[in-house]
């Protein structure tokens, strides 16, 4: 917990949030007089962007440290020489926590102009995701290639400027996870506006007819994996490794060129956007899609705590319900989940209307009730996690879901939505759909008919009505494009970014990602596959792993310094129901599996300690030791080195 103070009598002209502790500047003057006092009086100053990052990497807890928000210094300036100067407050693109119109990518599109590449999602600040090295899909863009020139405050309350190609320290300060000094400012030079056009499409791994070979050199007319990764402008690969289910979503996309406009796509003049849809369409909308998957991930985490308070302990039928899950959540539970969100591709089986179900043959196992399972929003009173909870970060702190099972005339928590106007039919919906289970619903009706019991049949799901705003609803349009696949176009800002659509909320994900050399490709993926098949759920977990690219640079502490790398991102529902220990056991075995191929860690994401810590890392960033040098002169009384960093960098306590 924060032992934060109240400087706000300090500075009165500053917008000061009494609830979490943070200073809100709206010039750069205001941050040069902020760092100048923490300078003066010896206090930790750092950064809030978006939250997105490891929360513990964002924020200072030190005794008086002084924690600011740029989200009111977010100015765009169009230069006369065709560069755009940018304040690092302001945000990327869509789904922001600022109006759309108040983004980069907003304005840029305005003037025709676009970033050369983004990642997944674009809710982030343009200082926080520069400077956590940040990266999109592809080895043919990047985003920090548009980046031109750089402006900071040190540590003594300097402001430093830093162009590309003329002073060294520019390469240095990019990639400086906000330990060099606070940035002000950032200057780009965008590309002419484009629109992309692509596909996603699931294959079965054993699918011989996949155009790419995911585990071989490849052949002339199939491309190995790394080579597709060379080859396509824009691309990530969603990989679900777990047994029964076996599959890889391939999303690929490029910029669009004059042969690619037809009748569906319209001229670039009058274009006509298809965008990418992330979750299934259902009643014409994602949400529903989303909020289920959201429940079932709470689910399979938190079933046994929600049995300890919905059913008495050491009750036969509590027995007889933790074994039909034991017994049935990895061979069909799962894999039927897995299969409604990410249906393998079949070729000439066009997208319809779903076969209805068989009549539920089990009479005597339902009950006509109908309850509601709402997604709450837990609260916290600790103030720092106010703080935290701003932007994405609230799916680790106080923001996060809490499920709730309701009887239909209870009151729901204020703000909570019905996502769906009919109830969700437990038979028709879900048993049903699930091959071989049978047997097991079977067992439990005998066991709950000897006790006069019966399953509620019918459910509503509730969510916070602010988790669903912003959720693109979808084409209400039926599909006529082959089960497992899909074709979108859009403008560069719209589907580039495929992961705009997924609620921080709902969706609350960790991430652990590791970048390695391009050419390692092959052995990686064999490496991965074996690791999968051994280890089993241990291995693979209940998420997918996402595998993609990024581009070379110059950048002294990038994970791509002088080398193409593929990256390994590995997920982690993020649910109240597990602890942090659980999350980083889970990690470790892809830290010791990959140790082997000198894989950097994302800056923003979990990372190894001991010994693949600090001394790990020196050795894998030619320009660590000039680095830690320079940051010493940039901030010699260490303001905005904190544990975290202290100990991730291996930084000495500076004398006092």
């Amino acid at each position: 917990m924060t032992e934060a103070r109240d400087l706000s009598s300090q500075f009165p002209s500053i917008q000061y949030d009494s609830l979490t502790c943070i200073f809100h500047p709206q010039s750069e003057a205001e941050i040069v007089q902020l760092v100048q006092y923490a300078s003066a009086h010896d206090l930790q100053f750092r950064v809030i962007g978006s939250g997105h990052s490891v929360v513990k990497s964002i924020l200072s807890t030190a005794q008086g440290a002084i924690n600011i928000s740029l989200d009111q210094y977010r100015a765009v300036t169009f230069n006369d020489d065709g560069t755009v100067t940018v304040q690092a407050g302001c945000f990327l693109g869509r789904n922001a926590p600022a109006p759309w119109e108040n983004t980069l990518f907003y304005q840029l599109e305005q003037k025709g102009l676009a970033a050369p590449d983004m990642g997944g999602i674009t809710h982030q600040a343009v200082g926080g995701f520069t400077t956590m090295g940040c990266s999109g899909g592809s080895v043919q863009y990047a985003y920090t290639d548009s980046i031109v020139a750089i402006s900071l405050v040190d540590g003594q309350g300097t402001v430093h400027a830093y162009r590309q190609g003329k002073d060294p320290e520019f390469e240095a300060v990019l990639v400086s996870m906000g330990l060099m000094g606070i940035f002000s400012t950032l200057t780009f030079k965008p590309s002419e506006r484009f629109n992309i056009i692509g596909d996603e499409t699931c294959y079965a791994l054993d699918d011989v007819d996949c155009p790419i070979d995911f585990f071989g050199p490849g052949t002339t007319d199939k491309p190995s994996l790394e080579q597709f990764l060379r080859q396509t402008e824009y691309t990530r690969l969603l990989w679900w490794p777990q047994k029964g289910a076996e599959r890889m979503v391939v999303w690929k996309a490029q910029r669009m060129k004059s042969e690619d406009y037809d009748g569906l796509t319209g001229t670039p003049e009058s274009f006509k956007p298809k965008p990418y849809t992330e979750f299934p369409v259902i009643l014409g909308s994602q949400i529903p899609a989303q909020v289920a998957a959201s429940l079932f991930y709470q689910l399979s985490a938190g079933w046994r705590t929600l049995f300890e308070e919905w059913i008495p302990a050491e009750t036969p039928l509590r027995d007889l319900l933790e074994a039909l899950i034991e017994a049935t959540y990895e061979t069909q539970i799962l894999p039927f989940v897995i299969n409604l969100f990410a249906p393998v591709f079949k070729r000439d089986v066009v997208t319809s209307e779903p076969v209805p179900p068989p009549p539920c043959p089990f009479g005597s196992l339902f009950s006509d009730e109908v309850r509601v399972i709402e997604l709450g929003r837990n609260t916290g009173s600790n103030p720092m996690q106010g703080a935290a909870a701003q932007g994405s970060a609230g799916r680790r702190a106080a923001g996060g879901p809490v499920l709730r099972l309701l009887d239909l005339e209870a009151a729901s928590q204020t703000g909570s939505t019905r996502v769906t106007s009919t109830p969700i039919d437990l038979w028709n919906d879900v048993l049903a759909r699930m091959p071989g289970m049978n047997e097991q619903l079977s067992k439990l009706e005998s066991a709950l008919s000897e006790r006069g019991l019966k399953l509620p049949r019918y459910y509503h799901l509730h969510a916070p009505s602010e988790a669903l705003q912003g959720l693109q609803a979808g084409s209400e349009a039926a599909s006529q494009e082959p089960v497992g696949t899909q074709r979108f176009w859009d403008n560069w800002y719209g589907s580039l970014p495929m992961d705009n659509d997924v609620s921080d909320f709902l969706m609350p994900t960790e991430f652990t990602e590791l970048w390695i050399p391009l050419e390692k490709t092959q052995e990686l993926m064999n490496d991965l596959r074996d690791f999968y098949e051994k280890g089993g759920f241990k291995a693979t977990g209940s998420y997918s792993c996402e595998i993609y690219a990024a581009k070379a640079n110059d950048l002294w502490l990038s994970p791509a310094y002088k080398q193409d790398v593929i990256r390994v991102d590995v997920f982690w529902f993020h649910d109240i129901y597990r602890s942090e220990d659980e999350l980083e056991a889970f990690y470790q075995q892809y830290w010791e599996l990959l140790r082997k191929y000198d894989f950097r860690p994302h800056w923003a994401k979990y990372m190894p300690e001991g010994d693949m810590g600090a001394g790990y890392l020196a050795q894998r960033y030619p320009m660590w030791k000039q680095f830690l040098e320079l940051r010493a002169q940039m901030d010699p009384k260490q303001l905005f080195v904190t544990d975290y960093w202290r100990n991730a960098l291996g930084i000495p306590q500076v004398n006092p």
